[in-house]
């Protein structure tokens, strides 16, 4: 038992360890552009998670995203909000106030 045992032991060459430790990868994000649609246009689940979530704001505009994601910016007296969702409905992220998110306009 003791032979199997530093057989595996030197089976598996030290270099090929430390290599695959130092390597870093480098993962390249194109940035999401977002074009203007209709509200009416955003999908049944979006439009479900904002009225859910959001109930006491008014939606203003929607863009969708190169990505497949939706932006819908939302107003409640002077606080304005952008807020991100998939196509299921679900949260991704909010921003605060009024900073083009990547936005195309429409022509």
């Amino acid at each position: 038992m003791t032979a199997a045992v530093i057989v595996l032991g030197i089976s598996m060459p030290s270099g090929v360890m430390a290599e695959s430790t130092n390597q870093t990868m480098q993962i390249a994000q194109e940035e999401v552009q977002y074009e203007k649609m209709n509200v009416e246009d955003l999908p049944e689940a979006v439009t479900q998670a904002i009225s859910e979530g959001y109930a006491d704001y008014t939606l203003s505009e929607a863009y969708m995203g190169t990505d497949g994601s939706y932006k819908v910016k939302l107003t409640k007296e002077e606080e304005k909000i952008a807020v991100f969702f998939n196509a299921s409905g679900e949260f991704l992220k909010i921003e605060q106030g009024e900073e083009p998110a990547g936005e195309v306009p429409v022509e």
